[in-house]
Order: structure tokens, then sequence, then C-alpha cells
């Protein structure tokens, strides 16, 4: 019973063509992203040699991302929130273009890299809101682990793609290619999405102050505040939402000699791992189970840290580790945002999960300065065990609060 839930889910997915037009617009932003995020840690460690500005880079864009909080109310109001992705994507792909093209000619100082990272990532918090919010508007409640594991399998797929493209290009002609991609992928998705109508039901108009305040009110409150006590959780997760990347950084020019090909195989282990979660995830549908999930992922990804710096310097091994370690990963995202799609009403989902994103924002954003200035002493051990013991204890708390324990929806 519970396999032929789950197959009529997917099929009923399938079967919603304003989701598929969705999601072929937002994975070709998606996949550029890949190429972006695999490529820009890499350039500004190439730009600089310095670790410290890699934490900086990392730094501008989650403290970015936490302005989300300020978005989420216009995504909630927009009629059309195909809008918000028409208007934003060009302007990403001409500021990605230009970190490329200053590469290539040599003008690009850090300072502008810098500057251009945060156009990207400003630009960023808007369709982040509208890309998730759109599921919870063109599907049901119990469609959203299926959609999340249509888009985890066809959206990571494609993104394995894009890590490995941008791997290939860092080898080959250098990170700045993988900028100019990027570009190309994003004025791609600006063209995907001109025919989709993402409406969000009608409701009395209210001015953006009451909007705001109300989506707030949605977090702080309930009965047992789930959302808050979710915030403790995510605040620690967070935190190391930047790990992966420094990290595995560090392994490639600390542990492995190739340190080019190193980070790429190391980095798309990762993706590949979070992939197969969520196809798995999608496939399960444990809407009954989010908590434990929750709890369980932060745990798994915790001592998969640890292992994947207590293994000897060889990279099919390391590579292995890596993929557990995004498997756990983005299980604890997929169970999150099915959570958050199946259980808050439609239009109030851009201001929720934008005002939720805040509190591990501001503590990425802390997070990526801290991690990065561990990673420039050249200790990737000592770095390893730090985020394995917090991830694992983050789990502890995950279980130890009965909100978050028993969420479900």
């Amino acid at each position: 019973m519970g396999t032929e839930r789950s197959s009529a889910g997917f099929r009923s997915v399938l079967a919603n063509r304003q989701f598929l037009i969705f999601l072929a617009s937002s994975n070709a932003s998606m996949v550029g992203y890949a190429v972006y995020s695999i490529s820009i840690v890499w350039l500004a460690y190439s730009v600089s040699h310095n670790f410290l500005d890699v934490g900086a880079v990392l730094f501008i864009e989650y403290a970015c991302y936490t302005l989300t909080f300020l978005t989420g109310p216009v995504v909630d109001r927009v009629k059309n929130q195909r809008m918000i992705f028409v208007a934003s994507y060009p302007i990403q792909a001409a500021a990605a273009a230009a970190i490329g093209l200053g590469v290539f000619y040599g003008f690009l100082s850090i300072g502008l890299l810098f500057a251009l990272v945060a156009v990207i990532s400003i630009l960023w918090d808007m369709t982040w809101a509208a890309m998730n919010a759109a599921p919870g508007v063109l599907l049901s409640p119990e469609e959203q682990f299926a959609a999340g594991g249509v888009s985890g399998t066809v959206g990571g797929a494609l993104s394995i793609a894009g890590y490995a493209t941008g791997g290939a290009l860092i080898l080959t002609v250098g990170a700045e290619g993988g900028m100019l991609l990027y570009a190309a992928l994003l004025l791609a998705g600006t063209v995907l999405a001109l025919p989709l109508v993402i409406s969000p039901p009608a409701r009395p108009p209210t001015s953006f102050g009451a909007s705001f305040r109300e989506g707030w009110r949605r977090v702080v409150g309930g009965a047992g505040r789930p959302l808050l006590q979710l915030a403790a959780v995510d605040s620690i997760q967070g935190f190391f939402v930047g790990a992966s990347a420094i990290l595995i950084t560090l392994l490639a020019t600390a542990t492995y000699h190739e340190s080019a090909a190193g980070y790429g195989v190391l980095f798309t282990a990762f993706v590949v791992g979070g992939v197969v979660a969520g196809l798995a995830l999608g496939r399960w549908n444990p809407r009954g189970r989010v908590g434990a999930i929750l709890a369980g992922s932060l745990a798994i990804a915790g001592a998969m840290y640890l292992v994947a710096v207590a293994l000897p310097p060889l990279l099919l091994l390391g590579a292995a580790a890596w993929f557990f370690v995004g498997f756990a990963t983005s299980a604890y995202a997929d169970a999150k945002y099915a959570y958050f799609r199946g259980a808050l009403p439609p239009e109030q989902l851009g201001r929720v999960i934008s005002n939720m994103y805040l509190f591990p924002g501001i503590a990425g954003s802390a997070g990526a300065l801290v991690l990065s200035e561990v990673a420039a002493h050249g200790h990737p051990v000592l770095l390893g065990v730090g985020i394995g013991g917090a991830l694992l204890a983050a789990g502890v708390l995950a279980v130890a609060l009965p909100a978050v324990r028993r969420m479900r929806y």
C-alpha cells in the first residue's frame, strides 16, 4: 500500500504541467548554481591563495542570504511569482559574467569579487524564496515528498553534471569558465520561466508591515512552538553550512596532492549523496517521521565528518565518505522543507520559509569566518572533528526538543 501511494504521488506530480515548467526553469538556474558553487570557492582561493578570503566569500553569501526574511513577504504578495525569476536572473547572469571576464582579462580584484558575489547573493534571496514557495503553491501537501524526490532526482542528476562540468572547467580553462556557464544557464532559466503561472491563493489586501508581522507570528507561535524549537537546531546546523566547501578545499590542498582533481571528485561525491537522499525520501514519503529524519541525519552527518578526516589519503575512500556526508546533509534539508510546504498555508510559505532561514543564515555567516580561520592553519583533522562533534550534538538536541522530535504533517 505504501509503495502504491508513493507511485501515485510521483505520477500526480509528473502530470502537473506548471510544476514541470517550474522544474525546467529552476533546474537551469540550479545547475548553474552548482557550477557556481564549485567554481567560486576555488576561484577565491586561486585569486589570493588565502583561506580567509574563501571564508569572506562564503560570509558575504550567507550574510546576504539572511536578508531573505525581508523578501519573503514580497514573494507571497506577488500575483505571479514568475516575475521574480524573469526580473532577477538576468542581473545575476551579468554579475557572474563579470566575474568570469574579470579573471580572463585580469581586472578582477578580490574587492570586486566580493562586490559581485554580494550582488548575486542578494538577488538569489528573492529567487530562492520563490523557488521554495512554488511547490507548496502548485502541489498538495500529500505531494511534497514526491515533489522533493522528483526535484532531487532530476535536479540532482543535472547538478551532478553541473559540478562535474565545473570541476572539468577548473582543470581545463580555470574557474572563470564556470562563471560564464552560470551566466548562460541563468539566461536559459529566464526564458523557460516565461510561461509560468505561480499564483498564491487570493487573500485580503494587507500592508507589507502586516504581512511581515504575520509571518513572524507563525514562527514564534503555535502549540509547543515547533518552528522556534526547530530554529534552535537549525542555528547549530547552519553554523556549519559552509563546512563542506571549506573542508573539501582544505583536504584537496593539504591531503590530496592533485588539488584540483581531488576537489572536484570529493565535491561531486558530496552532491551525488544528496541526490540519492532526495530520491530515497521521495519514494519513502515519511510525512509522519520528519523529526526522526532531522535528528538522524544530523547524527549521520556528524559521524561521517569524523570518518572523512580519519581515512587514509585515498581519493576513492574520501569520495565514499563525502557521499554519505552529502546524503545526510540533503536528507536534513529535504525533510525540513517538505515539512514547511506540507504544514504551512501556501499563501504564507514565502515569508515563513524566509524567516526561518534567518537563524541558520546568521549562524552560517559567522561559521564561514570561524571555519576558514581554522582552515587557514592547515589542520583538516582538527576542523573535521570539531564539525562532526557539533553536528552530533545538534542531533541530540533535536531528539531532546519534543516539538522537533515529534515533527510531522
